[in-house]
């Protein structure tokens, strides 16, 4: 199962919530979150439904949010070569540049927070 903490950390602190607000949003104790976030316990997909509704995204969104992070695009970048690598590699290339040079995660939030192509 993916472990879906970092994710989760980057999510909370750009939509500014505390650890005990995400925890109330997601219907579980400070305690419990602030496990799932530091990888110690997994996140239901009960909770991930829930993230995916309040940012208008599907979950396999959230899931390619979860492998364009930048600590998980360091590994791809090791196994370029595989089909899926170079895929999600392009996928990450697309979201990075709509923000600002170094921004960290860019690519995930890219994929999260941008607007359609008009």
């Amino acid at each position: 199962m993916l472990e879906f903490g970092s994710l989760l950390r980057l999510l909370r602190s750009h939509l500014a919530f505390t650890q005990t607000e995400m925890a109330e949003f997601l219907h579980m104790s400070q305690p419990v979150y602030s496990r799932v976030e530091a990888g110690r316990r997994p996140l239901s997909m009960t909770a991930l439904q829930r993230i995916a509704e309040y940012l208008e995204v599907s979950v396999e969104e959230l899931v390619f949010a979860f492998f364009l992070l930048d600590d998980n695009l360091k590994e791809i970048e090791r196994r370029a070569g595989d089909p899926v690598n170079k895929l999600l590699l392009a996928l990450a290339r697309k979201y990075r540049d709509r923000l600002p040079a170094r921004f960290k995660d860019a690519a995930a939030l890219g994929l999260l927070f941008d607007e359609p192509d008009a």
